[in-house]
């Protein structure tokens, strides 16, 4: 089978078995194959000149940038040769290498996904139940399932094989997504959520023998976690610093503005919570789900949600904490830190998901175009008399 899909490897010193894994590639129908040496040493440099002799294009850093700059390069080097004229990228691993007819696979869903005008990320998914998978494999594998439907709602069966099928007209998108080294895997991942997410059952690959993996298990491990949590952990500091302000407004409303005033309390109470949650829908929108909307109306639309959903927490906790107490005793004041902090995630959950889920920059004029094709494309596909 013939692919025109373009592959792209990073590789840091790769094992000689690489060579004949690009040449099975090769054979496989893949003829665009791009090799990003990441500064490895001079003593691996003839494994590069093996697989360029085979045809495969070797591109790369003097030095080690890491695997999210490798990837860049990858990324870059495609938009300039091959946009237009390509379904996209298949990213693969030079010290992991899943078997060619898994690689066939994805190609055929990357294919299909740019016939039916999805542009969804086809990910590799490896079966982390065999008896050669990695102890740390298979747990983080379990911990990053779990993370990352608890925060984003997102079902990934395996989030860190770092096996992607791109669509062309998303690769733009790709080189413009932050992150450095392991974690910039992450960060593509997490930036396809609202695009959505195509799984293909891939074999799982151990290390081959004789490679140097690149992969440094506590400090890139704790750079992914970071890279999941960065959202929550912003979304938690705007939410305390939003507080905050709210007692410090409450306390100069009622002991300033509003002094001697026999309704003092109430009018500062929703003075300094009208002025807090306005700051707290400012921060939580540009700096924690970084909503880009230049619409009024979008806005209109998000602001009114967000202090629906303030008051909604509030008028909440109120009645579960009356509730509770009314039911099981105990402090106020303990059962309303338990009552918040679970209203805390719920919603944070509901801003994630439906206040600030338009957090993408507007299309490219090119990509609404060529997907507009692809929909008329596919509507002629499924019915061939439409003309």
């Amino acid at each position: 089978m013939e692919s025109d899909a373009v592959i792209v490897i990073p590789a840091l010193n790769p094992p000689p078995s690489f060579v004949s894994y690009v040449e099975g590639l090769m054979q496989a129908g893949f003829h665009n194959i791009v090799v990003v040496n990441d500064g490895s040493r001079t003593d691996k440099l003839p494994v590069f000149y093996k697989v360029e002799r085979l045809g495969a294009t070797v591109i790369g850093h003097p030095q080690n940038r890491g695997q999210g700059a490798a990837l860049r390069t990858g990324f870059e080097y495609y938009l300039e040769h091959f946009h237009e004229q390509s379904d996209g990228i298949i990213t693969l691993n030079a010290d992991r290498q899943i078997p060619a007819e898994d690689v066939v696979k994805i190609a055929s869903s990357l294919h299909n996904e740019q016939e039916m005008g999805s542009f969804a990320l086809v990910v590799g998914t490896r079966n982390l139940d065999g008896k050669n998978v990695t102890d740390y494999d298979y747990n983080m594998g379990g911990v990053m399932r779990l993370l990352y439907h608890m925060l984003m709602g997102v079902r990934l069966n395996d989030p860190l094989a770092g096996v992607f099928g791109i669509p062309d007209l998303r690769v733009r998108h790709c080189v413009e997504v932050e992150g450095d080294g392991y974690s910039y895997v992450t960060s593509l991942t997490m930036s396809f959520e609202k695009i959505g997410f195509l799984q293909v059952p891939v074999r799982y690959a151990p290390y081959e023998d004789g490679a140097e993996p690149s992969f440094r298990k506590i400090p890139d491990t704790l750079r992914i976690l970071y890279t999941i949590f960065k959202k929550f952990i912003l979304y938690s500091i705007t939410s305390v610093g939003a507080s905050i302000l709210d007692v410090i407004m409450f306390g100069i409303f009622t002991s300033v503005t509003f002094r001697g005033n026999p309704l003092a309390i109430i009018y500062g109470t929703i003075c300094a919570r009208v002025i807090s949650a306005s700051v707290n829908y400012l921060l939580t929108k540009h700096f924690v789900f970084h909503f880009k909307s230049d619409s009024a109306q979008e806005t209109t639309k998000s602001a009114g949600a967000f202090f629906a959903l303030t008051a909604m927490q509030c008028i909440c906790s109120a009645l579960a904490v009356s509730a509770v107490k009314a039911l099981i005793g105990g402090s106020a004041v303990g059962i309303k830190v338990l009552v918040d902090t679970m209203l805390f995630f719920v919603s944070y959950k509901i801003q994630h998901k439906y206040i600030f889920k338009d957090d993408k920059k507007k299309e490219d004029p090119e990509v609404e175009v060529q997907m507009k094709k692809a929909h008329e494309n596919a509507a002629q596909m499924a019915d061939p008399e439409i003309s």
